[in-house]
């Protein structure tokens, strides 16, 4: 997830206002429409904090997102001016994603916003189906007529729909973003994955998992504690003593002091084979079946019978056209070699 900054905009008339939000309902993306006016959200001169935070603005949305991150403009908590109708106000939360010139600009913008919609869909229980554009939401009867982000979204090749599976897929555990800020580097990579099992917490206390490597981030909607002894998978460790964990396909991040990590041999797999990482790729909408031999012969694994898209894995051998996987470091079984790749 990109990073988050709040920069409030506490001189706008609608966070004077002050009308709390009644629920989420929908999660709504806007782009301001000035293009070709290449305006950032709160760098340069003419940037959109400064535009919107003062009297006399009759609009205001949650935040605004570019290439550099995501700036929050209202807590989650305000009834925010964005979308033209009452209830559309005060059941929605919503963003502007800013109108950059490049294609690579314009990934940057795309990827931030995935990120932390998708992000939003945990933290409040959502479904992708719930993300809409401005112009969808006056189609559904709650929003003024807008078109946008269709024109900003079309002049990449893009649409709704890529960005709502793209969502998905990050909720399913497919490609991301890691969240690291300032100096905070990523400074080993355990491959394979190495063992994780949560210690050294006082009696009654548990541990808080967070959405990146740091105190500062939120704790990850999905599983925001762990328990003394619990297990996970290690993936990467973080200049500032911080690791990226993966707990039953769910990514977070957990102070090291709080785990004893325990490195697994490259070579583990199957008579010496070298065990790697790979994700279910290729699905679309469809699950791939993890079968308990090498061949469509052998029946579904009853513990772990189906893999989605994006899930990751470890590969301890092949025999002809299938890979023999593990899941979870407990359940060992046999998938097509035709939708697993490198993670």
């Amino acid at each position: 997830m990109s990073n988050v900054t709040n920069s409030y905009c506490v001189r706008n008339d609608c966070y004077i206002e002050g009308t709390r939000l009644e629920g989420v309902k929908y999660l709504i993306v806007h782009s301001p429409s000035v293009y070709p006016a290449v305006i950032r959200a709160v760098n340069g001169s003419n940037n959109w904090f400064k535009r919107w935070n003062k009297p006399g603005v009759e609009k205001l949305v949650h935040g605004f997102i570019d290439d550099t991150g995501v700036y929050n403009f209202a807590p989650y908590s305000l009834a925010c001016w964005q979308i033209g109708t009452t209830w559309g106000n005060r059941n929605c939360i919503g963003y502007e994603l800013c109108e950059l010139d490049s294609a690579a600009e314009f990934q940057k913008v795309w990827k931030n916003a995935v990120n932390h919609y998708a992000e939003l869909c945990r933290t409040y229980g959502l479904t992708p189906d719930k993300i809409v554009g401005h112009y969808e939401a006056h189609e559904k009867g709650f929003a003024s007529d807008h078109d946008d982000p269709a024109p900003y979204f079309r002049r990449f090749g893009k649409t709704m729909d890529d960005f709502r599976s793209d969502v998905q897929k990050k909720l399913s555990g497919g490609e991301d973003s890691d969240p690291v800020s300032g100096d905070v580097t990523v400074v080993k990579t355990y491959e394979p994955w190495a063992h994780g099992q949560v210690t050294n917490l006082k009696a009654g206390d548990t541990l808080n998992v967070r959405t990146g490597p740091g105190a500062e981030y939120p704790k990850l909607a999905a599983w925001p504690e762990l328990a003394e002894g619990n297990e996970v998978d290690v993936l990467d460790k973080y200049s500032n003593g911080w690791v990226k964990i993966n707990i039953q396909g769910a990514k977070g991040y957990v102070n090291s002091y709080y785990l004893l990590i325990t490195e697994r041999q490259s070579s583990n797999g199957q008579n010496g084979y070298t065990v790697w990482v790979g994700k279910a790729s290729g699905l679309g909408s469809s699950r791939l079946n993890v079968r308990t031999g090498p061949g469509t012969s052998y029946g579904l694994l009853e513990a772990w019978p189906k893999l989605g898209e994006g899930n990751e894995v470890e590969v301890t051998g092949e025999n002809g056209g299938w890979y023999q996987i593990r899941i979870e470091n407990k359940y060992t079984g046999w998938v097509s070699k035709d939708y697993i790749k490198k993670a």
